[in-house]
């Protein structure tokens, strides 16, 4: 099972870390070529240097035998396009992070109901935690 990232920031480090540990086939792409060579050390997952935007690029990571592609960059707009993109080709799950929760009805417009927005999942698992009993000490 190929699972592809574009952007390697933490949030993807950290994920394709246990992905890897569940021994799935992990590619990321990154248009900073000094991040790659920062993590192709230590971590065993495949690397592409570039634009996971445009469509050559992704090409080079074999859309349709990718499982899931994950488009986690810092930047609202490029995570939209570089999902379209995917999905054009091919893949089979795309899961798209924004920021910027105004663009989620942009999102379902555009058939992608994949949408993480990060803030938005942390805030309802803090308010879980509060909502738990807490522990008794025995």
């Amino acid at each position: 099972m190929r699972v592809v990232f574009i952007g390697a920031g933490t949030l993807t480090v950290m994920t394709a870390g246990q992905l890897l540990e569940q021994g799935r086939e992990v590619v990321i792409i990154e248009k900073d070529k000094t991040r790659i060579d920062e993590l192709a050390a230590d971590l065993g997952a495949g690397f592409i240097h570039g634009d996971g935007s445009k469509p050559d690029v992704l090409r080079e990571a074999d859309p349709s035998e990718t499982v899931v592609l994950f488009c986690l960059t810092g930047n609202d707009q490029y995570n939209i396009i570089a999902s379209l993109v995917g999905r054009s080709m091919g893949c089979r799950r795309v899961v798209t992070r924004i920021e910027d929760p105004s663009y989620e009805h942009i999102c379902t417009e555009l058939g992608l109901v994949n949408v993480i927005v990060p803030d938005r999942t942390i805030a309802g698992h803090l308010a879980g935690m509060c909502a738990a009993p807490e522990p008794t000490g025995d």
